[in-house]
C-alpha cells in the first residue's frame, strides 16, 4: 500500500516532466523547421507555435499549485540541456520561475474574478482555459521583458516583440490542446 501511495506522484512527476521537457525539445525542433524569416524579422526573437506555454496551462489546470514543483525543475533541466550553462543564469532563473508561477496565478485571478476552470465537478471549457492561457501569456511575457531578457527595445519594438511572444504562445497552447483532445478521444474509443 505505501508503495502505491509513492509511486502515485512520482508517475505524476515523472510524466509532468516528460511533457514539459518534451514540449522544450519538440518546439526547438519546430522552430528550425518552420519559422519564416519574415515574421523574425516583424517580431523578434520568439516562437511561431511555442509548445511550452500550452503544456504548462494545461498542467496548471490539472494540478493548480501542485504544477510549479513539477514544471519548474523540467523547465530548468530543458533551458539548461538546450541554451548550455552559458545562458543560464539568476535572470533566467527567476524568469523561468515567475513564468511558472504565473499559470497557477492565472486560474486563481479567475477564480476570485467569478470563473473557476479548475472548481470540483467543474466539466473542461476549452474557451475559459483559453482566454486563461492567453492572461497567461500576457503576464509571463510581461515578466520577461521587464527584466530585460531582450537587450533595450523601443516602445515600438516592445509591443511588437510582446505581440509574436503571446502569438507564438497560444498558437502552441492551441496545438497542445488539439493534441490532448485528440489524443483523449482515442484513448476512449480504443
Amino acid at each position: 500500500m505505501e508503495k502505491r501511495a509513492f509511486a502515485g506522484p512520482v508517475l505524476h512527476f515523472a510524466v509532468g516532466s516528460a511533457l514539459v521537457i518534451g514540449s522544450y525539445g519538440l518546439k526547438d525542433l519546430i522552430d528550425g523547421l518552420l519559422h519564416p524569416q519574415v515574421l523574425y524579422d516583424y517580431f523578434g526573437a520568439f516562437s511561431l507555435i511555442y509548445l511550452p506555454h500550452g503544456v504548462l496551462v494545461l498542467l496548471a489546470w490539472f494540478y493548480g499549485w501542485l504544477s510549479v514543483p513539477i514544471v519548474l525543475p523540467a523547465t530548468v533541466l530543458s533551458v539548461w540541456l538546450l541554451r548550455g550553462p552559458d545562458a543560464f543564469g539568476a535572470m533566467m532563473l527567476l524568469l523561468l520561475t515567475l513564468k511558472t508561477v504565473a499559470a497557477p496565478l492565472t486560474f486563481d485571478l479567475f477564480r476570485v474574478a467569478g470563473v473557476d476552470a479548475r472548481g470540483p465537478g467543474q466539466a473542461l471549457n476549452w474557451r475559459v482555459l483559453f482566454l486563461i492561457g492567453l492572461v497567461q501569456s500576457v503576464i509571463s511575457n510581461q515578466a520577461r521583458f521587464w527584466l530585460g531578457c531582450c537587450g533595450e527595445l523601443s516602445a515600438d519594438q516592445l509591443m511588437l516583440a510582446i505581440t509574436g511572444s503571446v502569438i507564438g504562445d497560444m498558437v502552441g497552447l492551441l496545438a497542445v490542446m488539439l493534441g490532448a483532445m485528440f489524443f483523449f478521444r482515442a484513448l476512449r474509443q480504443g
